[in-house]
């Protein structure tokens, strides 16, 4: 049985610091839309998240940060870490 494609927008497998809290973690893939990164501990299916991105590189010798706000769209068990897929509604950039 084919599964059908739910995302809008292409995703782009790249690891991009994640800051949730204190907490660092680091995305799988990301697009427009959205992203996928693994945690430790399971995150709330339909949940609100605030988070920031971390750009490194983005301009010539100054990091990046945007703020994000989004929602927990699912949650699965991967190779012994929490899969957590997020629905980005909003963004601005910090610094």
């Amino acid at each position: 049985m084919n599964q059908v494609e739910k995302r809008g927008s292409e995703r782009i497998r790249v690891e991009i610091p994640v800051y949730i809290g204190p907490e660092e973690l680091v995305t799988r893939d990301i697009s427009r839309a959205g992203m996928y990164f693994l945690a430790d501990h399971p995150f709330v299916t339909g949940g609100d998240l605030n988070f920031s991105l971390g750009f490194a590189y983005a301009l010539p010798g100054k990091p990046v940060k945007v703020g994000c706000q989004g929602e927990v769209i699912r949650v699965d068990q991967h190779d012994g870490k929490f899969g957590v897929a997020v629905k980005i509604n909003n963004l601005q950039y910090i610094h």
